[in-house]
């Protein structure tokens, strides 16, 4: 006689159902990573619950590993693009350089957001800048903020700068040496994220700051509480790459604003009581606030203290990365240091350093550039349409919402546009083509690249003389550079370890 369905256990319920949830969950897995192949895109092999994402959620590759591997499964190197997926929603990746130029620049107003902070941009003092900001309020601020960093301004900033490096120079004084030795060992992210820190306290907050002594890195540690730690490091990953995760985690992304908004508050006031200037970004800052407003985004408050904060934080990654490993390839490769150390003695000898005299320097430019195609900060660009967008002389639309990417390290990295592209060559001669940006991708591509650029680059070639003026170089770093996962940067799991010795007179 048969039972009926009541008259079996719970546990039987239960197990019923759990199986049934199971089968629907994987028939709706196996659609949702069909969505590339229903339309004839290539993808790599996916996980059925992260997609092609599950080594960076199980902490075991950076996000930017991620992607270079994704580049690289591609079966035909000439493949423009290579579908993946996030969980279960899909990307695109882009392998060409002309479609990337295609996309990224001309065709901008259907691409002109990008997917840091999604839709709803909750922090307004981490996402309602230049970082996150949507089209059109981006054309407006991009408009405002450019006039700060012109390379007028940029030469007013330098002495600036310049002082900050000080710090740092007593700091490797003061450093005890090694055993029977003249050599002083260094962790050099942590050297460089010290000076960059001070650069842009300077700069974006109008303070002095001495990141190198411990009685006066407040702002240091405020700057420590937003970019660095494991939790930190999983709430970036989420804000560039799972952004509809936000609302789960918006509660512990506006806490360490607090110190900021402070500092940066008290800056402000001083300076519009004393009517003073410093030429610095906080001049600019004051003037947007003075000045004439748009009703959709007025310079006050948070808006306003959302600049200083974006300054800090692409600077901060992006010079502090680029300076560590300069130092670190050239600490390898002394003939190197030795021919650029010979261009700083030519350039600066008896003279005070200036802008000017940074840009006479073309082999240092050579270095940082070759160093930036190696070790890109940021080692991905994103670009979210607006419409749905067919890609010219192919069959395939990019619906609306769905992100496009460039691996920068994929890109950088790939024989086609390289020779030899895992060894640093500052003299490798420039690829003519005029699709290759000229920064190798590392400050983005098209309208919206870094405005920082010419500031990072000028923060970080001021640091890379002024130590090799005073210090010879050896490396320390044994074998291969290992990347740490829990970050979207660019970052060695085991730091920059760098020796450094006082150059004799």
């Amino acid at each position: 006689m048969l039972l009926s369905w009541s008259s079996y256990p719970p546990v039987f319920h239960l197990a019923s159902a759990g199986l049934f949830a199971i089968v629907v969950f994987y028939a709706y897995a196996r659609y949702k990573l069909s969505y590339w192949s229903r339309r004839g895109v290539k993808s790599p092999p996916t996980h059925w619950l992260f997609g092609n994402f599950g080594n960076t959620f199980t902490l075991k590759k950076p996000p930017g590993q991620e992607l270079q591997d994704i580049y690289e499964s591609a079966e035909d190197n000439d493949s423009p693009f290579v579908g993946f997926y996030i969980f279960h929603s899909p990307k695109l990746l882009l392998r060409d350089l002309k479609l990337m130029k295609q996309l990224m620049v001309k065709e901008f107003e259907t691409f002109p957001n990008r997917c840091f902070g999604g839709a709803q941009q909750m922090d307004s003092v981490g996402l309602v800048n230049l970082l996150g900001i949507h089209q059109p309020r981006w054309r407006y601020l991009r408009q405002k903020l450019a006039p700060s960093v012109t390379g007028l301004k940029l030469r007013a900033m330098t002495p600036l700068i310049v002082k900050c490096s000080e710090p740092m120079l007593r700091f490797f004084d003061e450093a005890k040496g090694d055993k029977d030795s003249a050599w002083r060992s260094f962790e050099f992210k942590d050297v460089a994220s010290r000076y960059t820190t001070d650069v842009i306290a300077s700069l974006a907050f109008g303070i002095d700051t001495d990141s190198f002594d411990r009685s006066k890195i407040a702002f240091f540690e405020a700057g420590q509480k937003i970019l660095s730690g494991l939790k930190r490091g999983i709430i970036v990953i989420i804000l560039f790459y799972v952004p509809g995760l936000i609302k789960f985690v918006e509660n512990f992304m506006v806490g360490p604003a607090e110190y900021f908004r402070i500092v940066f508050g008290d800056s402000i006031r001083r300076r519009e009581q004393n009517n003073a200037k410093r030429n610095d970004l906080v001049d600019h800052f004051i003037g947007l606030k003075n000045g004439e407003q748009r009703p959709d985004y007025i310079f006050e408050g948070d808006n306003l203290l959302s600049q200083a904060v974006a300054f800090y934080v692409a600077g901060f990654e992006a010079t502090s990365t680029a300076i560590a490993f300069t130092l670190h390839e050239l600490a390898r490769h002394p003939e190197y240091e030795n021919r650029l150390y010979e261009e700083i003695q030519v350039h600066t000898a008896g003279k005070e350093l200036t802008a000017d005299l940074i840009n006479e320097m073309e082999f240092l430019d050579l270095v940082v550039n070759e160093t930036l195609r190696m070790y890109p900060p940021l080692p991905m660009v994103d670009r979210v349409p607006v419409r749905d967008y067919k890609i010219p002389g192919t069959n395939v639309t990019i619906e609306k919402g769905t992100p496009i990417y460039i691996s920068i390290n994929g890109t950088n990295r790939d024989p086609k546009h390289y020779e030899n592209p895992n060894e640093f060559i500052p003299t490798r001669p420039r690829i003519e083509s005029d699709d290759l940006p000229s920064s190798s991708l590392s400050f983005g591509m098209g309208p919206r690249s870094c405005i920082g650029q010419r500031l990072g680059l000028l923060m970080t070639k001021i640091a890379i003389v002024t130590i090799l003026k005073e210090y010879e170089l050896s490396n320390e770093t044994k074998g291969e550079t290992t990347l740490r996962p829990v970050t979207v940067f660019t970052a060695a799991a085991d730091g920059v370890h760098i020796k450094l010795r006082k150059r004799k007179v």
